[in-house]
């Protein structure tokens, strides 16, 4: 029984975000579970980012592609699952 429910918290898909913030020209990470609503245009949408699981902090453009991988990898120990997918 343990090791079902063990199975079934790491089976949720967490969606992410990469987001630009022009005034600081940094990006930051975000990701929610709750992400099932679209917009008008298609995309999802992801609540504000209060009410998200995990939010990073800010990353440079320098060290992007390090900087998302220690994320991501530091968010699935914290939200405790292993399905992390980037969406629009």
């Amino acid at each position: 029984m343990l090791a079902a429910a063990k199975a079934a918290i790491y089976a949720q898909v967490a969606k992410a975000k990469l987001i630009y913030n022009k005034e600081k020209e940094t990006y930051k990470v975000i990701i929610a579970f709750n992400v099932y609503e679209r917009n008008k245009k298609g995309d999802l949408k992801f609540p504000v980012q209060k009410k998200c699981n995990y939010v990073s902090g800010d990353l440079n453009y320098e060290t992007l592609q390090k900087d998302v991988a220690n994320t991501i990898a530091n968010a699935k120990k914290v939200l405790r699952t292993d399905n992390i997918v980037f969406v629009d």
